[in-house]
């Protein structure tokens, strides 16, 4: 379901990060059972929170000491995998940032 053209569009494949922005720059939030990483329902992983918790805390250190740019041309593609991983990496460049 996380790649099916009849839920995300023609452009289902590709890496874009701004499905899930609002036009005004909030977060767009989108039913659970269209990214099926943690399952949904009753069954619904137990670590979920804990992961996001975590990925949130990885991101905001990374944000705030790096600017960081994708490398262009690089394919962001899915691995066949029971976890969602992208088939060549996600190929990112990062710059120090000056932190006070």
């Amino acid at each position: 379901m996380g790649r099916m053209e009849t839920i995300w569009g023609q452009d289902c494949l590709e890496f874009k990060p701004e499905r899930w922005i609002s036009s005004r720059g909030g977060i767009e939030h989108r039913p659970s059972n269209k990214f099926p990483a943690f399952n949904v329902g009753p069954r619904t992983c137990v670590g979920k929170e804990m992961s996001f918790v975590q990925m949130k805390m990885v991101a905001a250190t990374i944000i705030y000491h790096y600017n960081i740019k994708l490398v262009e041309g690089h394919p962001v593609t899915p691995r066949d995998s029971i976890i969602l991983q992208a088939k060549y990496g996600l190929r990112v460049s990062l710059s120090k940032r000056d932190v006070i």
